[in-house]
């Protein structure tokens, strides 16, 4: 019984650490610390990170705290620094170009 207790024991505290560093995305941003020790934990893992759950989870929360909430950002109308002139198309229509085919242009 002494024995089953013990490696129930010591199983219990190899795989402690594992859960409880679990952390979520938001727990991950309130602690800056926190997200860059995990940050530094996976570039220490090298090609395994990209399989490590807690890598992922780091990652997703360093997206979101470099891009922010995703909100998009509405430029106001260009300024008319001209308004007398007459308007440009920017892009304008594609002519046709000649072929081999076209008959030659008259002059």
């Amino acid at each position: 019984m002494k024995s089953r207790t013990f490696a129930l024991a010591i199983a219990a505290a190899a795989f402690a650490p594992n859960f409880a560093a679990a952390q979520s995305v938001d727990q991950l941003l309130a602690d800056h610390a926190l997200l860059n020790s995990e940050l530094e934990r996976c570039k220490q893992l090298g090609m395994a990170s990209v399989d490590d759950a807690r890598c992922k989870t780091a990652r997703q929360a360093e997206n979101k705290r470099f891009l922010g909430s995703g909100a998009t950002y509405t430029a106001p109308p260009p300024v008319d620094v001209f308004p007398s002139h007459p308007k440009i198309d920017p892009q304008p229509t594609k002519q046709k170009m000649p072929s081999d085919s076209d008959p030659p242009p008259h002059g």
